[in-house]
């Protein structure tokens, strides 16, 4: 069995545990898999619950599902956001679907759990943030990046170094702070009073390459 969440209004929350989800009430929307051309009612749950903005509204309670990992679907939230402006990600957003019992977590920025069936009330409980099961991470967004920076490390000498320059570099075009590059192999960055600086190698950025994802 797998553990996921999902808010619901803070004044059904008692009857949520009491009747279940109904998937014909709750549902989310439609949705195609890779196994099934037709789309199929589901809700979307999370897979921690500071992965949803409600989180911090006192509106809502998060629930905690029990349901078997493979009846769930874990797919790129990201992708089917993007994929509402730019039909051409649809198919990828698709292409991303793994069962629960298959995702590595980690995998996506905002991994989104589609679950297709109803929800009875025996496998649902309140979440008790302090009082539950502590989770190992923080949030999905925060175990995604750095899983890609740690992998970034493992291949490349100097990358957090090259993070930095970046980083620096763009408050230096956004105004923030003043930049001097000498000979195309030393910056130096400064607050706009020169109290504080940083300097820096300019870093070869074409050497580091997306193909770690």
């Amino acid at each position: 069995m797998a553990v996921v969440y999902f808010y619901v209004p803070a004044e059904k929350a008692d009857d949520v545990i009491e009747c279940g989800l109904k998937l014909s009430e709750w549902k989310d929307r439609e949705q195609q898999t890779p196994w099934n051309p037709e789309p199929r009612a589901c809700l979307c749950a999370r897979l921690h619950p500071d992965d949803d903005k409600r989180s911090r509204d006192p509106r809502y309670r998060c629930i905690k599902i029990n349901i078997p990992a493979e009846d769930c679907v874990v797919a790129d939230g990201d992708l089917y956001r993007l994929s509402m402006k730019f039909p051409d990600l649809k198919q990828k957003y698709i292409g991303t679907m793994v069962p629960l019992n298959r995702y590595m977590f980690g995998s996506f920025r905002k991994p989104e759990c589609l679950i297709f069936t109803t929800i009875l009330g025996e496998q649902i409980s309140i979440y008790g943030k302090g009082l539950d099961d502590p989770i190992l991470y923080e949030n999905s967004e925060t175990l995604y990046v750095n899983n890609i920076i740690e992998r970034y490390n493992d291949k490349y000498d100097g990358i957090n170094q090259a993070l930095l320059y970046c980083f620096l570099s763009a408050q230096s075009r956004n105004g923030v702070l003043e930049n001097l590059t000498l000979d195309d192999s030393l910056a130096y960055f400064s607050t706009k009073d020169h109290n504080r600086y940083v300097t820096l190698s300019v870093p070869d950025l074409k050497k580091y390459v997306l193909d770690l994802i």
